[in-house]
């Protein structure tokens, strides 16, 4: 990750999550403000994963012990998103035995590549709980995600289509944009994330009164993106979809006109995400 990484990295994630996760359940909610972080999720989602370890017996022990004890809180013991921390969450918990996943770099409809899994561990989710687990060793995140697939059955039955390739992206000018601009408004992106991108169209409105944790419109003013805000990631989201979820994949359009999309949905940022950690205890307000 060209993320800047400290000694203290596990202490620092640590602090975060003793901070917003207490160890009983009750008392408030933790609100969307509590997890609006700044930090970006890493480099972008092009590219490559480390080589991956044969399954064996060792590792999926030690994927069961590491999701026991950094994962079931949330998630819950057998993965089903209801795990004792869950419900004070602002952003609902994945349920992993669904095998439906929000990041994948194949179309709508597959299931993630094992390389899409590892990046969402190492990447974490940008705006959400989920933290980068740049803290675990690349075979512990392995581990991880042997034991995420071993949840559903859907990664019993299936196999994950071929992912969708990420091309070269074209240099952002004013032309490209004034191009995204114009699709912004032809394919109605204004009714959900705005006029100018804040997440206030009429769509999210009603979405915020009926499905306060299932739907969370993206506000790109703030660059605060799940799977990050370079052109690359931006592409894929728009290209594959986001899995269950009102963001359905655009792939009627062209590459082009992909790539002008992504470029006006950056230039709609006007606060650019840190790419290094905030000190511990100031991470929601960092400058």
């Amino acid at each position: 990750m060209d993320v800047v990484i400290g000694a203290h990295l596990g202490a620092y994630l640590g602090a975060c999550l003793l901070a917003a996760v207490p160890g009983k359940t009750g008392g408030s909610p933790v609100t969307a403000g509590d997890w609006e972080l700044r930090w970006m999720v890493g480099a972008p989602v092009a590219a490559s994963a480390p080589p991956q370890p044969r399954e064996t017996p060792k590792l999926r022990a030690l994927g069961r012990s590491l999701y026991q004890s950094r994962c079931a809180g949330c998630h819950g013991e057998s993965g089903d998103g209801a795990g004792p921390q869950a419900a004070r969450l602002a952003v609902r918990t994945t349920n992993f035995t669904r095998g439906v996943y929000k990041l994948r770099s194949t179309p709508t409809g597959s299931l993630p590549t094992d390389a899409d899994l590892f990046g969402t561990l190492t990447r974490g989710v940008h705006g959400t709980p989920m933290l980068p687990w740049t803290a675990l060793s690349d075979e512990e995140r392995w581990a991880l995600v042997y034991q995420l697939k071993s949840f559903s059955q859907r990664f019993r039955e299936e196999r994950p289509d071929r992912p969708v390739p990420v091309p070269t992206p074209p240099k952002e000018d004013r032309e490209l944009r004034e191009r995204g601009a114009a699709l912004y408004s032809r394919m109605l992106c204004v009714r959900c994330h705005g006029q100018e991108g804040a997440g206030d169209g009429a769509a999210a409105r009603a979405y915020s009164k009926t499905f306060s944790q299932e739907v969370r419109v993206r506000d790109f003013t703030t660059g605060r993106f799940i799977r990050g805000a370079e052109m690359e990631d931006i592409y894929l989201t728009l290209r594959v979809g986001i899995e269950g979820t009102p963001m359905g994949a655009y792939d009627m359009l062209r590459d082009d006109e992909i790539w002008a999309l992504a470029a006006y949905v950056r230039a709609l940022i006007h606060q650019r995400p840190l790419y290094e950690f905030p000190p511990a205890r100031t991470h929601a307000n960092a400058r």
